[in-house]
């Protein structure tokens, strides 16, 4: 059996994290403890005299004039407390200050004193990243972001409850609200749950170019004065449509906004929170309790940047253990990932360069040893004449016979083309072919993931170019986007989704133009080339509900091929029908059984027998319905009219014929 996995990303909004959430859970630290919920509380020190007298709160002690209260201020010990009373810790004596200082127990009375203190611990880390971590009744330790269940910072934990808040921001209302503002650009989007229900993005030139900031800024630095260029006019003018376009937009959003249990919003600067919070008539309330500011780091305003920052948000980490997510997490504030990230690519050139004296290896500090000691011998040498000189000189014979052929690594395309030759630059055709390429194995991935919003957008985009050039109809326009060929196979956008078996695609498609009877290499219509029954029920549900739409024969599909549940239907009909008609069958032998034992029991009866039953039945005749049956046969003659001879009555001229012979021969 598989280990279970210790570490789960969870999407909060899903019933899966609503069953980890359960009503148990509290703040932990990942070094172990809890959160300051269940810190130590420290009573007010009062002193004992009702006077007002000199005081200090921090040390809790009193003094008789104020010069000795200035000096005790002054003090290593006041300090000590007053750090103390910060971190909510009870403070010590003057003895027991001494005693530690003695001890060498105190390392530095302005820094910190106990690890738990140190801005390096993961607690620490994991509050500048902005994340909370809480553990449930199960021992799970659940990671998410501080804001989407605290207000700030400075909120107090104790009185915090995380389940009944997490139901009210997260279970009951799942609509939330992202903007983003900067630089000119502005994207916003409301989300209940996943998915967007509205979105709105644009961008106005606002930002001073080559210098940054905005203009307004620019013109409150430049007193009076203000520049009265074109490029400056024009973003004086951006400026108020930006400040005019988002408050219209938060205007139109307001029941929406009303309606979000939370609001994260990113305005860097104080321009841009203007444009959000400045106006009197502002949809947004500085301190509207919903409000969040997102906590990490953004891009540029765009609509795909929103979706991520709300994925981010929405996201969480679910440990199995305490000592999971420590270690989990402490990979994430290792020496060496922030030694990487402070490390800078620039160099200070103004600085100068230190001198290091490193070793020289041995084979050199050799052979310069050796340099020096010829050259004092040569010093210290004396020749004569130059004749003792050369006599001293060894004559040495060089022979070239063994010399080989040098090995190049080139090719003589490679030594042809040289080394440092730029690459060939790529056609206008060849980066058409590379970018429509790349568009249709988006369209495939969107196929293949089933996801209707991509096509949706991208189709969008496609019609906005089509109606300012052209006068095309969304429904033609469909039909040449969503029949387009994707790949080398000839498979269509319905081919795909068939194969990928995404019955909500399959239906966006069909009813958006897509023809079930195209063809691809292998001569498969999209219902033929696969064997998926939701696929192909969804095909045949399309075809009967729109039967004059598509020819479903060149479609091969079957039109009048009944469901699970009509062929259900029908086979309960065709048992009920046999039932009916054994039933009937069964009661028409039981009554020929009759019918055969009257008529042999009649049989059976003497000739004046015979006589007095018809007599008697003619008496009865007058007073309701007897059946009369022939005198020889004893067949019932319903509804004839009888042959009479003697006073009896036959069915037939054979059997009175053949009476009257045996009457004849008695």
């Amino acid at each position: 059996m598989a280990n279970k996995s210790e570490v789960m990303n969870q999407v909060i909004f899903s019933e899966e994290f609503n069953g980890i959430f359960s009503e148990s859970v509290h703040p932990v630290l990942l070094e172990g403890g809890t959160e300051d919920c269940h810190a130590e509380k420290i009573e007010e020190w009062v002193p004992e005299s009702s006077e007002q007298v000199l005081a200090c709160s921090c040390c809790r002690v009193t003094f008789p004039s104020m010069q000795q209260q200035r000096e005790h201020y002054k003090l290593d010990w006041h300090r000590y407390n007053l750090k103390q009373s910060l971190l909510s810790k009870v403070p010590i004596g003057e003895e027991e200050f001494n005693s530690k200082t003695e001890n060498d127990e105190v390392s530095s009375i302005s820094g910190s004193d106990s690890e738990d203190d140190d801005p390096n611990t993961l607690d620490t880390f994991a509050t500048s990243q902005g994340k909370i971590f809480l553990q449930n009744g199960s021992g799970q330790v659940i990671s998410l972001y501080r804001g989407v269940l605290l207000v700030d910072k400075k909120e107090e934990i104790s009185t915090v409850n995380f389940y009944q808040r997490y139901k009210d921001k997260c279970g009951l209302n799942k609509q939330w609200a992202i903007i983003m503002l900067g630089g000119g650009h502005f994207a916003a989007a409301i989300f209940n749950g996943l998915s967007p229900i509205l979105h709105k993005t644009f961008h106005c030139y606002t930002v001073r170019s080559g210098q940054g900031g905005t203009q307004s800024g620019k013109d409150g630095k430049s007193g009076g004065s203000h520049p009265k260029s074109a490029g400056a006019s024009l973003r004086r003018y951006n400026e108020q449509a930006l400040n005019d376009h988002v408050g219209s937009i938060l205007t139109a959003w307001s029941e929406e906004l009303k309606n979000s249990s939370l609001i994260f919003y990113r305005a860097s600067g104080p321009y841009n929170r203007g444009v959000l919070f400045g106006e009197k008539s502002s949809i947004l309330n500085r301190t509207d309790p919903r409000l969040r500011t997102i906590p990490f780091s953004t891009g540029r305003a765009t609509f795909s940047e929103v979706k991520r920052v709300h994925s981010e948000l929405c996201s969480s980490t679910v440990y199995e253990s305490l000592n999971e997510a420590a270690s989990r997490f402490a990979k994430q504030n290792s020496p060496e990932r922030n030694a990487k990230k402070k490390k800078s690519s620039c160099i200070n050139r103004a600085k100068s360069r230190e001198l290091v004296q490193r070793a020289l290896p041995a084979e050199l500090s050799r052979s310069s040893s050796e340099s020096n000691a010829s050259e004092v011998n040569l010093a210290e040498l004396k020749i004569e004449n130059e004749d003792e000189y050369e006599l001293n000189c060894e004559t040495v014979n060089i022979s070239f016979e063994d010399l080989a052929e040098f090995g190049d690594s080139l090719t003589p395309q490679q030594r042809k083309r040289g080394p440092n030759r730029k690459k060939p630059r790529k056609s206008k055709n060849q980066k058409l072919r590379e970018k429509e390429e790349a568009r249709k194995k988006t369209l495939i991935d969107a196929l293949i993931k089933g996801n209707p919003l991509i096509l949706e957008e991208l189709f969008q985009e496609r019609l906005k170019t089509f109606e300012q050039g052209t006068n095309v109809s969304k429904a033609e326009l469909s039909q040449e986007v969503f029949n387009e060929i994707l790949d080398e196979d000839g498979n269509s956008f319905l081919h795909l989704a068939a194969i990928n078996e995404h019955e909500e695609l399959l239906l966006y498609l069909l009813n958006n133009e897509g023809d079930p009877c195209l063809k691809n290499k292998n001569q498969q219509t999209p219902y033929s080339c696969t064997s998926s029954k939701v696929s192909r029920d969804t095909f045949r549900k399309f075809a009967k509900d729109n039967p004059q739409r598509h020819n479903y024969n060149k479609a091969q599909i079957p039109v009048n091929a009944l469901t699970d549940e009509e062929l259900a239907e029908k086979r309960r009909a065709l048992r009920k029908v046999k039932k009916e008609k054994e039933k009937e069958k069964k009661k028409e032998n039981h009554i020929k059984h009759q019918e055969e034992e009257q008529k042999n029991r009649f049989l059976h009866l003497t000739d004046r027998e015979k006589r007095a039953l018809a007599a008697e039945r003619r008496i009865l005749n007058s007073q309701g319905k007897v059946v009369a049956r022939c005198f020889l046969c004893g067949a019932d003659m319903a509804g004839k009219v009888p042959f009479e001879y003697l006073e009896n009555r036959f069915c037939s001229i054979d059997c009175l014929k053949a009476h009257r012979i045996k009457t004849i021969s008695c």
